[in-house]
């Protein structure tokens, strides 16, 4: 038998008194059977010296046996041991010596002729009635221990009480003036002068990690002059460095007299305290405070670290406020050269074609209104295309509405390859596609998925030699289809990799001003392809080409999830 915890306990010892050797025997047996351990008594005086020995867990005994009863025996155990557990058995006495037992405290009783499924139900209780009595008793007894620990200890809670009652109102008051602005600068600059007030320090400085440079330099100080802290970066392997490596606060004392930094020479110091700035698992920054007026406790550093926590949070949100004002500027530039550059043009473009298929201005044969329609349709397309450039906004967030539907690969591969029907001519570029036979359908929006096609498909010609070679393949791959766009151009460098899926992202500036493009086609297509619940990735090696991949959901497996 195995306890819940799943460690190995004991069998339970089961004591059987009957006078009776086969009722004796069929119970000896039967239990031994399913795992009890068991031993058997004759009468009352033996079974009283088993007790003792023996030690049962449950006791089975017949009411009437030669001498002293079954009573008088669970008499002698329940004065041994009163959580035994005895179960009487009655063949010939009256039902109320049966009730007479339950009173005198028995677990319950049997008759003969008994029904084994009856005697294993009844044993198990008794078994698990002592098992969890014991258990019990022991939780009662580490109860105990524990409320000891805890009344030892409430005389220090309470002081810790005190002082984070303190430390919460301190960190409240500085919290609201932090924020008060979210501009970077004045919130470094606040965050440094509490932090030497909060600390008593003679000194305080607050370096930030350069996202590109991967460089600490000091972006606020106090009790500095300005000299000693203009454009300061700490050297690698000393304290600052480490702090803001392993993401863990030092405390120092020095037996020396007054000291430097190698990481600031200009911070002297006798006793110091530094701490990281993390913010969302990312270590952007350590604060420091150097001789406090009686050194610093290690309250002190602990009060520093929740400090630090909080100011890390002020900070990310005023880098992350700096940048979004810094992007939406980049945004709204780019909408305007859009709406003025692209949009203007083309509704003109459009208009001219529109006005060239009017039968009641020109008369054209069927080719030509053939080639007029084409012109047309792909005006529309790239009207449609500005407007999601519009609103890739929505994309960000996630909002972009789609029209989703089960359909067939094939005509939405199709589709985006006639969209560029006439440049894959221009560039005598051959396009092959390898669709898998019996491919499932997929539930997506055909004509985003056909933009992202688009997207893809555009540039790999862009970057496909004069008269190179594209492949276009779709296959299915679990529950989504997958497809890919493969081109053998120069491929892409492995330091390019990162930026490829990045909006306004262009790896390479100068082929790109001259195929064209905004640097918004992949970011545009990785939002879509995400949005559908797929991923989008890149696969390349320089020299050799580049294929971008990505799934989409199979239309069975959205069923099946339906049904589910």
């Amino acid at each position: 038998m195995t306890a819940d915890s799943g460690a190995t306990v004991r069998p339970a010892r089961i004591l059987i008194v009957d006078d009776e050797p086969a009722v004796s025997e069929v119970l000896s047996e039967f239990l031994s059977g399913i795992g009890f351990d068991v031993k058997v008594a004759a009468d009352a005086t033996a079974a009283e010296a088993a007790i003792a020995e023996y030690r049962p867990d449950v006791i089975l005994t017949d009411i009437n046996l030669p001498g002293r009863s079954g009573l008088d025996v669970m008499r002698v155990a329940r004065e041994h041991d009163p959580e035994i557990a005895v179960i009487v058995i009655t063949g010939y006495a009256s039902a109320g010596t049966a009730i007479e037992a339950l009173r005198q405290g028995a677990l319950d009783y049997i008759t003969k002729p008994f029904d084994l499924d009856q005697v294993q139900k009844l044993v198990e209780r008794g078994s698990s009635h002592r098992r969890l009595r014991a258990e019990n008793r022991r939780l009662l007894e580490e109860l105990k221990q524990k409320n000891a620990i805890l009344l030892r200890h409430e005389h220090e809670l309470e002081q810790r009480v005190r002082i984070a009652t303190s430390q919460l109102k301190n960190l409240y008051e500085v919290g609201k003036e932090i924020s008060a602005n979210l501009e970077l600068s004045p919130r470094l600059q606040i965050a440094c002068h509490r932090t030497r007030e909060l600390m008593g320090a003679r000194a305080a400085a607050l370096l930030l990690r350069h996202p590109e440079t991967d460089q600490f330099r000091i972006s606020a100080a106090s009790g500095f002059p300005a000299d000693e802290t203009a454009d300061r970066t700490f050297a690698p392997g000393g304290l600052l460095e480490r702090v803001s490596r392993q993401g863990r606060p030092e405390r120092r004392v020095s037996e020396k007299g007054v000291q430097t930094l190698p990481d600031l020479p200009g911070l002297e110091w006798q006793s110091i305290v530094a701490v990281p700035l993390v913010a969302e698992g990312e270590g952007i920054g350590v604060l420091v405070a150097s001789d406090g007026t009686d050194g610093f406790s290690a309250e002190d550093e602990e009060f520093l670290v929740l400090f630090a926590s909080q100011t890390a949070i002020a900070v990310r949100n005023s880098q992350l406020f700096e940048r979004t004002k810094s992007l939406d500027r980049l945004k709204s530039d780019f909408v305007a050269v859009v709406s003025h550059e692209i949009r203007t043009p083309l509704t003109s473009i459009k208009g001219a074609v529109e006005l060239l298929g009017d039968p009641r201005f020109f008369q054209n044969n069927d080719q030509q209104a053939k080639l007029i329609t084409i012109a047309h349709a792909n005006t529309e397309r790239l009207l449609v295309l500005i407007s999601d450039i519009l609103d890739f906004s929505k994309i960000e967030s996630a909002s972009l509405r789609l029209q989703r539907q089960v359909h067939a690969v094939e005509p939405i591969v199709a589709t985006a390859t006639e969209n560029l029907k006439t440049l894959l001519c221009e560039r005598h570029i051959d396009l092959r596609v390898h669709l898998a036979p019996e491919l499932p359908e997929v539930y997506v929006d055909p004509d985003r998925i056909s933009q992202v096609l688009t997207n893809l498909l555009s540039n790999a010609i862009k970057f496909s030699p004069e008269a190179g070679r594209i492949e276009v393949s779709a296959v299915e791959d679990g529950d989504t289809v997958r497809i890919g766009v493969s081109d053998h151009g120069e491929g892409i460098a492995p330091g390019n990799m990162s930026k490829l899926f990045q909006k306004f992202s262009q790896i390479d500036p100068s082929a790109t001003r001259k195929a064209g493009g905004t640097g918004l086609g992949l970011a545009i297509s990785k939002g879509i392809v995400e949005q559908h619940g797929g991923s989008i990735w890149v696969e390349s090696t320089p020299g050799q080409g580049s294929t971008f991949y990505f799934t989409m959901p199979a239309g069975d497996g959205v069923l099946r999830d339906a049904v589910a």
